[in-house]
């Protein structure tokens, strides 16, 4: 009988590796993540590029078109932002007493009516109130850090189009001459997937945009095109993004308004949406292109955001698509890309037929 040993060097291999890219990618994060971010762009920015190269036959002018589109894109949503901010900084310190206010309130409505033990709460309201409106705060006094690291992020992608080929080259060079058609079919399925996926996440927060501005300006919530854009991008954020949105909303109409209906729906409302978008709209638009169970999803974005913060957390979910899409192509690797998937493998299916093979085991 066969006797299987353990190779401790190889184990030792896998830690330093596993130890030794955390280290980089936690040290080099502020290069790392704009770079992820413009070879998601870029690839999103493919079919784009393609059309003004078409259209004016040169590479450069149509790579700068491209550029162009993107940053007045941009333009036209801080140009929506800009005007309804600066009444908002303005009011800052207003609106934070407000919310204390707001909140002691509802604090004592919750006493009244629960007999709640309310002494360690109303400690923290001011901090509650503070902390929402630093969150605002810091957004805000990132702007300059935020313009810089899209003009870095435009240059990289600008590099990622102009050297594609270089790069897709150099990628299939790295593959055996047997595995090269391999390789060839992960770039595509990369691409394909993440375009798919990105796509549909612009098309998900241009509605949600819609539907949040539409549904604050008939409460009559000041500001309602500023809150609206900015809790559809905070969807971004994976499970806590949309709730976010419909938090600073809230603690502003608390803030803003005499009446208790109006907070009151705008909480309903960001219920109604959030379920409409998580039941509905996604499901429709973006689908299963990325197909990451919500156990590795939530994983992801904690390890995400351990490493790269804020950055990490948006690009958690796209980067273990590409990783899962890289361990699907594998024999070795096949199963744990079955478990990172979204699939419910029951016994009774085809699961073990296709799995239960020595070369899909990782000894």
């Amino acid at each position: 009988m066969e006797q299987k040993t353990v190779s401790f060097q190889h184990l030792a291999y896998i830690l330093i590796s596993i130890v030794l890219g955390y280290i980089v990618l936690k040290q080099g994060k502020f290069v790392f993540a704009p770079f992820a971010f413009a070879t998601l762009l870029t690839i999103m920015l493919q079919p784009l590029r393609s059309f003004f190269e078409r259209l004016v036959k040169h590479k450069v002018p149509a790579i700068l078109l491209t550029l162009l589109s993107v940053i007045i894109g941009v333009g036209i949503i801080v140009t929506l932002f800009s005007v309804q901010l600066t009444a908002i900084i303005n009011n800052l310190e207003n609106i934070t007493g407000k919310i204390s206010e707001g909140l002691e309130q509802i604090l004592d409505w919750a006493n009244n009516n629960f007999n709640l033990q309310e002494s360690d709460l109303r400690q923290n309201i001011p901090k509650l109130a503070e902390n929402s409106v630093n969150f605002v705060q810091k957004g805000i006094s990132s702007v300059t850090t935020f313009i810089f690291t899209l003009f870095f992020t435009l240059l990289l992608i600008f590099f990622l189009l102009w050297y594609e080929h270089n790069f897709r080259r150099f990628m299939l060079l790295q593959a055996p001459e047997r595995n090269k058609n391999k390789m060839d079919d992960i770039i595509q399925k990369i691409q394909t997937t993440m375009r798919k996926y990105l796509y549909g996440l612009l098309t998900v927060i241009g509605i949600l945009a819609v539907l949040n501005s539409v549904g604050l300006l008939i409460i009559g919530i000041n500001y309602a095109i500023f809150w609206g854009i900015l809790a559809a991008f905070l969807a971004i954020i994976p499970y806590i993004g949309t709730t976010l949105g419909g938090t600073l909303p809230f603690l502003y109409a608390i803030a803003t308004t005499d009446n208790w209906w109006q907070p009151a729906a705008v909480v309903g409302m960001y219920v109604v949406i959030q379920n409409i978008e998580g039941n509905i709209i996604t499901p429709k638009v973006v689908g299963s292109s990325v197909s990451i169970n919500p156990l590795i999803a939530l994983v992801s974005i904690i390890v995400g955001g351990y490493i790269w913060g804020i950055s990490g957390i948006v690009l958690a979910i796209p980067l273990v698509g590409v990783i899962k899409i890289i361990l699907d192509h594998n024999d070795r690797t096949k199963p744990v890309a079955f478990l990172f998937s979204n699939k419910i493998h029951k016994e009774n299916d085809d699961y073990w037929e296709e799995m239960d093979k020595d070369e899909h085991r990782l000894r």
